[in-house]
């Protein structure tokens, strides 16, 4: 279809309505963030431009560097524990300790752990599993 009358406000607002539907779909498939920076008319009311751009969203604040968070979702299954667990605190002795990670070449202590004074360390799975059953 070739137009040749200038755009109006209303229509510049339903193309803008139409690009945000077609594109947010795709944002939300890829688990990114959709931002539309511009959207302007010509003066003239003869062209349309509509500037979008897509980030990652910001990682979530976690005690676990980016490759033990992936391994974890990853293989935690493997070694008994559940993905969900990420994160997660418990109580033994007088410390408090939170599941930052899994370390997938230690079969024994494989899952890492970072206290509540700041020190990291690695516990079997087992033992971990049984406090977060």
């Amino acid at each position: 279809m070739n137009r040749y009358e200038p755009l109006t406000e209303d229509i510049r607002e339903k193309i803008h309505q139409e690009a945000v539907e077609l594109l947010a779909p795709l944002a939300e498939k890829y688990g990114i963030c959709l931002d539309f920076v511009k959207a302007t008319c010509s003066g003239g009311l003869d062209s349309l431009a509509i500037n979008a751009r897509f980030s990652l969203p910001k990682r979530p604040d976690s005690v676990a560097s980016f490759k033990e968070e992936k391994d974890f979702r990853c293989y935690a299954e493997g070694f008994g524990l559940r993905e969900e667990w990420l994160g997660k605190e418990f109580q033994r002795g007088r410390f408090t300790y939170k599941v930052a990670g899994l370390m997938i070449h230690a079969p024994r202590k494989c899952v890492v752990l970072q206290r509540s004074d700041g020190a990291r360390c690695q516990e079997d799975g087992k033992l971990v599993s049984r406090y977060l059953s």
